[in-house]
């Protein structure tokens, strides 16, 4: 038996997981698999553009995301602002926020909104991952690695997609961060003793009839979630994987691992 973790490399989407396999490289299990959000702290990606009912959200109450519909049932109405710049938001303010025009001038747009969070409820708008600081990163980093770290340990090798850096410098960056806090972190507080590898993505869809090149990207996606599906049977795992918003970058993970049993 050999327990192997994986990473797919991202910033609003890290997945990994962490699969165990026979001497043959057969699935044995499937021990942890999470698609990571760094602009969250490393909460599951999956909870953070989604309702707690599945739908994609689209409004949000002190931190709760709503879909549409389960908008509709919510105690607070839905924000109805004609316009979004600073003047519009101190007119509207002196309607439902009950502020005179001079204590609405007084304040800023980042005050309005979040006075008017408290009684309506407010746009969802996912954070965007482009322009994020490295030092944002690696705090997101540090907060992941803190909740999923037991899971990490059990592996005897862990694999991250290698980034090419003449084309992706930013996520090469990434990578080295993620490999050296990893590794410093297991061992030093997990006593571990096993190896971490950078894995070529090619390896992801190896065996499949996925195309190759910048015109393949969606055909290799395809290819990954069939090669997953097929992998996985039928079964409680393949339950939770048909229910994932965000297949593509768990498959990733998964592949990598499996790939890593027959090494």
């Amino acid at each position: 038996m050999q327990t192997i973790g994986a990473f797919d490399l991202g910033i609003k989407n890290l997945s990994y997981c962490v699969a165990t396999f026979d001497a043959s490289g057969a699935l044995v299990s499937v021990d942890r698999w999470q698609n990571l959000n760094l602009l969250a702290d490393g909460a599951s990606a999956q909870s953070q553009t989604r309702c707690s009912c599945g739908g994609p959200a689209s409004f949000q109450d002190a931190g709760t995301l709503l879909c549409k519909k389960c908008a509709k049932k919510a105690a607070k109405p839905i924000l109805d602002i004609s316009g979004s710049t600073l003047a519009a938001w101190r007119t509207w303010s002196c309607g439902p926020l009950g502020l005179t025009p001079v204590e609405a001038k007084r304040l800023s747009k980042t005050e309005l909104m979040s006075r008017a969070a408290a009684i309506r409820l407010m746009p969802y708008k996912a954070p965007k991952a482009k322009g994020v600081s490295l030092q944002a990163i690696l705090v997101g980093m540090e907060a992941c690695l803190t909740a999923e770290l037991p899971w990490l340990a059990a592996a005897q090798r862990i694999r991250i997609e290698n980034q090419p850096s003449e084309f992706a410098p930013h996520m090469k960056s990434i990578q080295i961060m993620l490999f050296t806090l990893l590794d410093h972190r297991l061992r030093t507080e997990k006593g571990w003793t096993g190896t971490i590898e950078f894995a070529n993505a090619s390896v992801k869809t190896r065996g499949t009839t996925a195309e190759t090149g910048k015109d393949g990207k969606r055909s290799r996606k395809l290819a990954a979630i069939a090669k997953v599906t097929a992998t996985l049977g039928a079964g409680a795992q393949l339950t939770w994987w048909s229910s994932q918003a965000k297949q593509v970058y768990l498959a990733d993970a998964f592949l990598m691992c499996l790939d890593g049993a027959t090494k």
